[in-house]
């Protein structure tokens, strides 16, 4: 994988200067992810990541141009130019951050399994012969193998064929973020969330190295939160307030209007 300095070397390190000349902001948003990310009957990106980038176009005044991602592909789109920015469910980690960089966590979640109705919610029990999934490049990963004796992990690309797997019994647990969970886990679906395994942050990721850009980000999302336009779309999408704080729980970074 390449380092920091080389991707920095071979992209335009100025993203912001990039995207107001360009008028347009490449988003990366999930296509696999409900209420995050997802696609609908039309083809179209929908959920809190694409309605969150638009109000960060809109405070720039330019267009968004959505571009799906999955675990597996969002790192490399982002270090080969094809997005600017991803409006995802990525946890900023130590490996992660050799090669991208992110902003303040914009969402704080939790990890479960997304279990079926009547089973143990102990994460713990899920040890073989049992089956746990997730998806490919998810750090749920590590933390199924903290949290569980010599799991025995299938991968999917894509969440909807690992929750498919498990109500075919090919699988017994998923490991998900309870942010997506909601689209899964709903009355009279036969599936339930087990305990948490951590509680999560996510950033937004974008290429290292590229200041004017992530102090940009950080400002704006503050600025969303403040006017009420964050929480309106959190509700909108999750159907509840946001259980979590934005910069830290007693204010904003000083200076955000």
């Amino acid at each position: 994988m390449a380092s920091k300095e080389a991707i920095a070397q071979t992209l335009l390190a100025d993203t912001l200067a990039k995207v107001k000349s360009a008028g347009t902001m490449l988003a990366g948003v999930r296509n696999d992810f409900p209420p995050i990310g997802s696609i609908d009957t039309d083809g179209k990106p929908v959920g809190f990541g694409p309605d969150l980038a638009l109000a960060f176009g809109k405070k720039l005044g330019v267009k968004v141009e959505f571009v799906p991602t999955t675990s597996r592909t969002r790192i490399p789109i982002l270090q080969n130019g094809s997005i600017d920015c991803e409006f995802g469910i990525t946890t900023p980690t130590v490996e992660r951050e050799l090669t991208v960089d992110f902003t303040i966590p914009y969402v704080w979640d939790a990890v479960s399994l997304i279990t079926k109705e009547g089973g143990s919610r102990k994460v713990a029990d899920y040890a073989p012969p049992k089956k746990v999934a997730t998806t490919q490049g998810s750090y749920i990963i590590e933390l199924m193998k903290q949290a569980i004796a010599n799991p025995d992990i299938v991968l999917f690309q894509e969440y909807p064929d690992a929750v498919q797997a498990l109500k075919n019994g090919k699988v017994d647990g998923v490991g998900v973020n309870n942010a997506s969970a909601v689209a899964y886990v709903r009355k009279g679906s036969g599936l339930q969330l087990s305990e948490d395994m951590v509680r999560d942050p996510w950033g937004i990721m974008l290429r290292p190295n590229d200041s004017n850009w992530r102090n940009w980000l950080n400002r704006t999302l503050q600025e969303l939160w403040k006017d009420g336009t964050y929480k309106a779309l959190w509700q909108k999408h999750m159907g509840a307030e946001p259980d979590f704080y934005m910069f830290s729980p007693y204010m904003l970074q000083p200076g955000i209007k």
